[in-house]
């Protein structure tokens, strides 16, 4: 329950989420909690990749690779061009398909057998061989439901019930304190269950909080923003969103609305 209570809590949104070649799917109902899309894409795009608290399995349809990318807590710039199908995880239920723990792979990327030596052997022949994504999305979640490990940790969700009840804005000594913990014990549970420390994936929360106002809002307005996610002023605020997005709020929201507005231009 605490999972598919998290899951409603916040939907983790790419820089790009409108991209022309970009589309997402919402997994069977018992994944829900744990998968936060599957996902195609076409074409070149724009290549900017930011922290979505998520971390992915991709399949290039083109060239028959699969990979698998950890948790980002930095913006980057990929180049595209594959014809790719994906499987996106929540940054705190990776761990219920790793054959191994998050700890170590923030920012990476890996051989998908580096991970999911199963899902290397059983999953990716299937995913390459079929012909349409319904039939990806319907291998995927087999192999999903049929592997899933039991790895819960109370500490780990307790923790991660806190920063999202405060959406981001808390202090690693807060949660600790509330959990009747140490400093050191909590980041090792997080490093082992997510591969970030606490104080990043309260980071990441609170950005993606923001990032969702800022497209959702037509009137988006930084100042009322300040107190409702703790930040110090409004200089704080901006300079903590371009660290995770190379650029303005206002910049940000234009560029992934581009395709849109010219699609309605035409």
């Amino acid at each position: 329950m605490i999972y598919a209570n998290l899951a409603a809590k916040l939907t983790p949104i790419i820089a790009c989420p409108f991209e022309s070649g970009y589309r997402e799917y919402i997994p069977c109902e018992p994944l829900r909690p744990f998968i936060r899309c599957f996902w195609t894409s076409e074409g070149p795009g724009r290549g900017l990749v930011t922290p979505d608290l998520c971390s992915d399995i991709i399949f290039n349809t083109d060239d028959y690779r699969a990979f698998f990318c950890g948790i980002s807590d930095m913006p980057t710039y990929v180049s595209g061009g594959n014809s790719s199908f994906g499987i996106r995880f929540y940054a705190w239920t990776a761990i219920f398909f790793l054959e191994d723990t998050s700890r170590g792979t923030i920012n990476s990327g890996y051989e998908l057998g580096a991970h999911f030596r199963r899902m290397e052997r059983e999953l990716a022949p299937w995913i390459f061989a079929a012909e349409t994504t319904e039939q990806r999305i319907a291998l995927s979640e087999r192999f999903l439901l049929k592997n899933i490990h039991e790895r819960h940790n109370g500490l780990f969700t307790q923790a991660m019930g806190e920063i999202f009840e405060r959406r981001g804005a808390c202090a690693t000594g807060e949660i600790s304190k509330e959990l009747h913990i140490s400093r050191r014990q909590l980041e090792r549970v997080f490093a082992e269950y997510s591969g970030l420390s606490p104080k990043k994936m309260a980071a990441l929360v609170r950005y993606q909080y923001l990032w969702r106002d800022i497209l959702a809002e037509h009137d988006f307005n930084v100042a009322d923003k300040v107190l409702e996610y703790g930040y110090a002023d409004q200089s704080h605020l901006l300079k903590d969103f371009k660290r995770f997005h190379t650029m303005s709020p206002k910049q940000a929201k234009e560029f992934a609305f581009m395709n849109v507005n010219a699609f309605k231009n035409k």
